[in-house]
């Protein structure tokens, strides 16, 4: 069902459940891996800047796909660089272009202010793509801690 999975990642930290999610999905499947991370740049008024630097985005993918291959399971990755505010479309555009069946992303990023006022990464490629997309939301452990969160004295 699922054989082409790609897993969407930015370094967050609900980012970082999005992996073992997509390994239980894949050794169900017995499916291929593919690691995206879309590296964000911005057009100030006389330059253009990203928050962080090629090295660190490669390394972000090459990390995740060694993890995935030495659990024995088969991975790529690439790492695109877009203009801010693109991130979705080149999640989408990437999944078409790898015959991807399955999506595999946090529900919130490393741009949860701008997705607050122009609508989440993840609910733009919910709505884009064409294919399943599995939401990974953080556990409680990675949460922010809030009232909801913490464990009555009668637990």
């Amino acid at each position: 069902m699922f054989k082409h999975i790609l897993v969407a990642i930015d370094g967050s930290t609900c980012s970082q459940e999005v992996l073992p999610a997509a390994i239980e999905v894949a050794r169900k499947f017995d499916s291929e891996i593919f690691v995206l991370h879309v590296s964000e740049h911005d057009k100030g008024r006389a330059v253009i800047y990203s928050l962080e630097t090629p090295a660190g985005a490669a390394g972000m993918v090459g990390d995740a796909v060694k993890k995935l291959r030495d659990l024995g399971l088969a991975a790529k990755g690439q790492v695109r660089d877009m203009a801010a505010g693109h991130v979705a479309k080149a999640i989408v555009e990437t999944a078409e272009a790898n015959g991807i069946d399955l999506i595999v992303m946090g529900s919130r990023g490393l741009s949860d202010v701008q997705g607050l006022l122009l609508g989440s990464v993840t609910h733009k490629v919910m709505q884009a793509a064409g294919i399943s997309v599995l939401v990974v939301r953080p556990s409680i452990k990675s949460a922010p801690v809030t009232n909801d969160l913490v464990p009555s004295s009668r637990d």
